[in-house]
């Protein structure tokens, strides 16, 4: 059996699967750490990664509620609406969130989510040019490793998932 490479996350416990680079739980007891812990963005992925959608829709709702500002939390709604099967419409709000933070530091993370729904939705043309354009950002910005080898990664992904439908 071939050991998965898992792509790091800075979350304990979770990472992201390098063929579908959506996060999964690789230690169910840093999990619940998280779960409990004092981030409830945090939390949110967990519950993302288990299935708990609707759990997770009460918690994104609640944060969105109290801080409608907070963007890890508006990129965790676009996420649990790809969750959610509304990959369209969470496509149309991470474009949304881009135009709004275009230009900003936050700028190369929209790409990146949005290349992930794209690569998930099977679009890897626009997937690739989101990729390409996180990577560029992070790379210019000097930003965490962490964030730079999931760009590389996704990269590489979109190339074995082009030659396989060759």
């Amino acid at each position: 059996m071939q050991e998965t490479h898992w792509i790091e996350t800075g979350m304990p416990g979770i990472k992201r699967d390098p063929e579908t680079l959506l996060p999964v739980i690789v230690d169910e007891e840093e999990a619940e750490g998280l779960l409990r812990g004092e981030d409830p963005c945090d939390a949110v992925v967990v519950l993302i990664a288990r299935g708990q959608l609707r759990q997770a829709a009460e918690l994104v709702a609640d944060v969105r509620l109290n801080e409608p500002q907070n963007i890890r939390m508006r990129l965790l709604d676009t996420d649990l609406q790809r969750a959610m099967g509304n990959t369209e419409a969470a496509i149309q709000r991470l474009r949304a969130l881009l135009e709004e933070f275009s230009g900003t530091s936050h700028e190369a993370t929209m790409h990146q989510y949005l290349g992930i729904l794209y690569y998930n939705a099977g679009d890897l043309t626009a997937a690739r040019h989101r990729f390409e354009k996180a990577l560029e950002l992070h790379t210019r910005a000097n930003a965490l490793e962490r964030r730079t080898e999931l760009a590389r990664r996704s990269l590489e992904a979109v190339e074995r998932h082009e030659h396989l439908v060759r």
